[in-house]
């Protein structure tokens, strides 16, 4: 198995067990990052990329990284004949949730954590649909 795809699994078990003990900042944290390693997965296996290429993307762009492989993802999805626009709505929700989480001096509860799980299944099914 792919090391990303591998960490991709264990990030959302481990948002599902954290979400269990209430250590609900965490879970975003993981849940957004099992979406990430997932979308670089597909990048690097799937649309036959590289770490270079990635990297020149984002060189090359205002945007982070982060978008950057958001925004390529995106347009694979579409040209693959799936929804881009239910993806590109959960990953930002999903994004500016793990945002807050790690950044902002706000409070994630259990509502915030169910609904980060939540948008993280939902991302996963549609990318593993296009892996």
């Amino acid at each position: 198995m792919n090391a990303l795809k591998n960490k991709s699994e264990i990030n959302l078990t481990a948002a599902e067990l954290l979400h269990q003990k209430s250590l609900y900042p965490s879970v975003v944290h993981c849940s957004y990052y099992s979406c990430f390693q997932f979308m670089k997965f597909i990048w690097l296996e799937k649309m036959g990329k590289d770490e270079i290429e990635l990297t020149n993307l984002t060189r090359n762009s205002i945007e982070g990284s982060h978008e950057v492989l958001i925004n390529q993802i995106g347009v694979f999805l579409k040209s693959n004949g799936f929804n881009s626009r239910d993806f590109n709505n959960q990953i930002g929700q999903l994004k500016k949730l793990r945002r807050k989480a790690d950044y902002e001096n706000f409070q994630i509860d259990s509502s915030n954590s169910s609904n980060s799980l939540s948008l993280s299944k939902s991302l996963l099914n549609i990318l593993k649909h296009c892996a």
